[in-house]
């Protein structure tokens, strides 16, 4: 029986590496620790994407319009993450207020702090600040919108790697 893992050295330590080290630079337990996740998804990531640094397929709306993850812009405005996706969705901003009373803030009693679940401290932005894309995608997309295509076309044109940040490992 032979071992199906293939060994490359380091030039700079001298040890081997995995595969999957030599070729991303980060070994795939080692990511998966960073974002809590199993490696596994790690190479699921790899598999779907073509890299372990991108986490979805596409941008959230969130993501697109601000910058921001939904739950970071929940913590920064100080509602729940499902009352901002609804406010999103039905408003159109992240930021409407009505004249009602909110309870803004305040924590009800008996209800779970969504901001100490697990999802909620998971990373959950598009792509892993070591993509390549990570500095530039919203610019790249923006100047795509204003020269007529939809977010749609933008976003495919970038996965297709045709956009001009993409850089292969």
């Amino acid at each position: 029986m032979t071992n199906s893992k293939k060994w490359h050295t380091c030039p700079e330590t001298g040890r081997k590496v995995t595969q999957f080290e030599h070729k991303w630079g980060i070994h795939a337990k080692d990511l998966a620790e960073q974002e809590i996740i199993t490696p596994d998804a790690i190479h699921m990531r790899v598999r779907n994407f073509g890299t372990p640094f991108q986490r979805k397929p596409q941008p959230s709306v969130c993501e697109i319009m601000y910058g921001k993850t939904l739950y970071e812009l929940a913590r920064e405005i100080g509602i729940h993450p499902t009352a901002l996706d609804q406010r999103i969705r039905l408003r159109g901003t992240a930021y409407y207020s009505s004249q009602f009373q909110h309870i803004q803030g305040k924590k009800i009693q008996g209800k779970l702090d969504w901001e100490s679940t697990r999802k909620a401290q998971k990373p959950q932005g598009w792509l892993h600040e070591s993509h390549p894309w990570h500095s530039m995608w919203r610019v790249i997309m923006i100047k795509y919108v204003l020269e007529g295509m939809t977010v749609e076309q933008a976003i495919e044109k970038m996965i297709s790697q045709e956009a001009p940040v993409y850089e292969k490992p």
